[in-house]
């Protein structure tokens, strides 16, 4: 077993401890429809509460029984999390490629196999789950995690953003984040940084209440920088892309039909109708689109479609959506009318079926 985490320094082993006491107080002070404090004894509660707020596992107790218990605290409208169990767990589990979760253990001992390593560590380990591949985790009796998640559209979205590509395939991430790496300490400040907005402030009196919401502006900026850092400073499965030289600015007719497609993508969309919108012909749009996207404005406007399509299969339909939540009126609500041709094109660029992604929900 690779000891990822077993020559951490003592340094980042306090710091690990420090942002786990942070976050406790942080969490502590926080309300609202997904955040709480959840203490349980019961196995088969705990695994139930698991799975609401993470993946799909199977849970073995490897500890004693009887010292059994499980703490969850959840703020930041779910994205941040301290885990805790009194006595040893093993996790099972089968990623949902809906999120990425980075885990800092700040208290107790953690090891992890994947298919393609394992690792161990104390106080300091930090661990990435993006594989779709199967995990086994496994927890000492005094094991504490600080949970950090990131919504996967929002990260392949900014992906997009930086290279001027959608990934070419799911983003994976090596599972591991290494003590004594520039990484390691840039993701520490980050996890600070985090914690320090969303601290209650020095007036707030706890007897008034829960402190007031993270306001969604610099919540989202937040969430932007902890995605950046992953992008351009761990290893992933996308990396060699955004290795070459960056793409030129696109021509303002080009993301002018891209804002158009996007705010009209469920509508029955023709060249002719983008081109018009975007100010130019046909041929200099589909020229612009062949030299700066390297597709066709139609390809484009599929791949927003693909998207939208895995939006509503993840959340439902968006506001003011109609019909059922079917594959098929998902599918239909997108444009796809050839179902298989859906649901081929769908696996090979998320990893999954339609059908997989529906169950989720």
């Amino acid at each position: 077993m690779n000891g990822c985490g077993r020559d951490e320094t003592s340094r980042s082993a306090t710091e690990a401890r420090l942002l786990g006491l942070e976050a406790g107080r942080v969490l502590a002070s926080q309300a609202g429809d997904q955040t709480g404090d959840w203490i349980t004894s019961d196995p088969d509660c705990a695994s139930e509460r698991l799975f609401r707020n993470y993946t799909p596992h199977r849970m073995r107790v490897i500890g004693p029984p009887r010292d059994f218990r499980m703490r969850l605290r959840v703020g930041w409208s779910g994205s941040m999390a301290l885990l805790r169990f009194n006595t040893g767990v093993e996790l099972s589990q089968v990623p949902t490629g809906r999120f990425i979760l980075v885990t800092t253990q700040v208290s107790g001992w953690s090891e992890i196999d994947t298919q393609a390593q394992s690792f161990s560590g104390g106080p300091g380990l930090m661990v990435v789950d993006s594989a779709r591949s199967p995990v086994r985790k496994r927890f000492s009796a005094d094991s504490e995690r600080l949970h950090l998640r990131l919504g996967i559209a929002a990260l392949d979205g900014l992906y997009e953003r930086l290279t001027g590509k959608a990934p070419a395939r799911p983003l994976e991430f090596a599972p591991c984040i290494r003590p004594g790496t520039a990484m390691h300490t840039r993701w520490q400040a980050v996890v600070r940084m985090v914690l320090s907005c969303t601290a209650p402030s020095a007036g707030h009196d706890p007897a008034l209440g829960p402190a007031p919401a993270l306001p969604d502006l610099l919540r989202r900026q937040l969430e932007e920088t902890a995605m950046l850092m992953l992008l351009t400073g761990h290893e992933h499965s996308g990396a060699e892309q955004m290795a070459g030289t960056p793409a030129a600015p696109a021509p303002r007719h080009v993301r002018a039909a891209e804002e158009f497609m996007r705010a009209n993508a469920g509508e029955p969309l023709t060249l002719a109708e983008i081109a018009e919108a975007a100010g130019v012909s046909i041929r200099t749009l589909t020229a612009g689109f062949r030299n700066f996207r390297d597709q066709s404005p139609m390809q484009q406007l599929r791949d927003i479609r693909m998207a939208a399509a895995r939006d509503d299969l993840l959340q439902g339909p968006r506001a003011g959506g109609t019909g059922a939540g079917s594959v098929a009126d998902i599918a239909l609500r997108w444009g796809f009318g050839n179902f298989g041709r859906f649901a081929g094109d769908y696996r090979r660029r998320y990893g999954e079926t339609p059908s997989e992604t529906l169950r989720r929900r």
